[in-house]
């Protein structure tokens, strides 16, 4: 590093950091995407519902009823829900990364202007970046992330991730109470197979139990704070240049998640939510296991900016 420089040069570690992230990304994709859910499902969709099941169940609600500003009753609400009808395994959500705006200069070609302004803009957020699809399993591992532009949706990042497809294929032939088990998320999600957004219109019961599981989904978001604190680079937005390093900045966002379930792997943080203890760091990346390399898309006569180029 030093490059004759007393002190070294810090400008050095650039090219370091790039072809370690590169490392990991080729190395470790379907631990964190891809095919990453194999590992955990089906074998463990009982048990993660039964982790859920038993976290909903450990405590009541309090209520206090008033009349004329003046409490006449208070009461603990406890409710026993059914463990051979209770769904949920999971919990998915959507994390937002901010990066720079792709500004305009004078060496961008015209045409892609407004196409690349739009592509990763959010007008919900009001920002530029990518957004991240996370499924959190309660064993204490993120099973599965998929990134793509932050102008999508909930829905369309679902649509674009195949996830629902993906567990339809996973979760063949186990069912809950004639139903596939199904991944929790909150109500801006489409109900489908293996999707359960929050209830609408609930009966008093199903009631309850949005109000329990809408408190035990903060777990996902505890995650992205967790995320936001150990990764304090992308609370830098205009490191993450989109259009410079686009591909880099992907496979960065990508790889951060794979790095923190190797910390959740060495300390637990999210599992003892659950009071589960989470796999070891040997049980999620085995020494003598064989992982598939991530899958090669050819653009075709997609060009960069008149480079032809294929990605992974």
């Amino acid at each position: 590093m030093a490059r004759n420089v007393f002190g070294g040069d810090p400008r050095s570690m650039s090219p370091m950091f790039e072809m370690m992230i590169e490392h990991l990304y080729s190395e470790f994709y379907n631990k964190i995407s891809g095919t990453s859910l194999d590992q955990w499902l089906p074998l463990y969709v009982h048990r993660c519902r039964t982790l859920i099941h038993g976290a909903l169940s450990d405590t009541a609600i309090f209520e206090e009823e008033y009349l004329n500003g003046e409490v006449v009753d208070q009461r603990w609400i406890v409710h026993h829900f059914d463990l051979a009808s209770f769904r949920p395994f999971a919990f998915v959500d959507d994390f937002a990364i901010p990066t720079s705006r792709p500004a305009t200069t004078a060496s961008r070609i015209n045409s892609f202007e407004h196409d690349i302004q739009r592509a990763f803009y959010s007008g919900y957020l009001r920002r530029h970046g990518l957004k991240a699809q996370v499924v959190f399993l309660p064993i204490g591992i993120i099973g599965s992330v998929f990134i793509t532009e932050l102008r999508q949706n909930d829905n369309g990042v679902q649509n674009l991730s195949g996830l629902n497809n993906y567990l339809l294929r996973l979760l063949h032939g186990i069912f809950v109470d004639g139903l596939l088990p199904a991944i929790y998320c909150d109500g801006i999600f489409r109900v489908l197979a293996t999707i359960l957004p929050r209830f609408t219109s609930p009966t008093p019961e199903l009631h309850l139990l949005n109000i329990r599981l809408a408190s035990l989904r903060q777990c996902i978001e505890h995650t992205f704070a967790i995320h936001r604190g150990r990764f304090r680079l992308f609370s830098v937005p205009h490191f993450l240049q989109l259009f410079k390093k686009g591909v880099q900045v992907r496979r960065m966002s990508l790889v951060s998640f794979f790095v923190l379930n190797c910390y959740y792997c060495l300390h637990g943080t999210q599992s003892q939510y659950f009071g589960q203890i989470p796999p070891t760091l040997e049980e999620y990346i085995s020494l003598d296991e064989e992982i598939d390399p991530p899958p090669a898309v050819r653009l075709g006569d997609v060009w960069d900016y008149g480079i032809p180029t294929t990605y992974n």
